[in-house]
């Protein structure tokens, strides 16, 4: 991999409703074509298909919002952080809301070798009075493991839910229905999604919203 850039620059930031539904890799070309329109100078890795050094701590999965990502963007040039901020922000599309910046050492791990976490808020749309509901989420907690099933490309892959669940708490009410936070596994290894725990606790079909709130990291250096 090509190291000659001069800044990592690591950006915090927050989507919304109006771009939940862009893919993991239209988001990735929707960012490299606003740094190349607010004209700073992204570094790109040699070869025969040169690629942009932008790395993303993690997919954020189609429908699901975002409170405060985080990216690295890899520049040719040295940036003042509230510069780099101004001229980003205002060439990223409506939706995509960028809250801070700066340098990181060039030698840092990859954000998203350093991920173990996250931590997400669910609106489910429910008629459930509040008992019943904590009934759920607990019947859960309590539950020895959770099999289920994953498509992996042309696979389905069998996989226990339970150990993905780290914490499972209710909220509350909400408009429509019921609110629990949960922090869920994310690493390499094992990545628990909360679509999948909706699901098995009977909510497949049911409306939500999802919102991941924070990235919980082994050890960010």
């Amino acid at each position: 991999m090509n190291e000659t850039y001069a800044q990592r620059m690591r950006v915090t930031f927050a989507t919304d409703d109006s771009v939940k539904y862009v893919g993991h890799l239209d988001m990735a070309r929707t960012w490299e074509r606003a740094i190349r329109r607010a004209r700073l100078p992204l570094a790109y890795t040699q070869g025969f298909n040169p690629q942009p050094r932008l790395q993303f701590a993690a997919a954020l999965p189609v429908g699901f919002t975002g409170r405060s990502e985080l990216a690295d963007v890899f520049l040719n040039e040295e940036y003042e952080p509230g510069h780099f901020l101004a001229a980003l922000g205002g060439a990223l599309p409506r939706g995509v809301r960028t809250l801070q910046a700066q340098p990181v050492p060039r030698e840092w791990p990859s954000l998203q070798s350093q991920l173990g976490a996250a931590r997400y808020r669910v609106e489910v749309e429910t008629g459930e009075m509040p008992a019943e509901f904590v009934a759920r989420l607990d019947g859960f907690v309590d539950r020895a493991d959770a099999p289920r099933q994953r498509r992996r490309g042309k696979e389905q892959v069998r996989y226990d839910l339970r150990p993905l669940v780290l914490t499972l708490m209710y909220s509350g009410p909400c408009e429509g229905g019921q609110c629990f936070e949960v922090t869920m596994r994310s690493d390499p290894g094992a990545t628990g999604r909360p679509d999948e725990l909706l699901a098995e606790l009977g909510y497949e079909s049911a409306p939500r919203r999802i919102e991941r709130e924070e990235l919980l990291f082994v050890a960010l250096a």
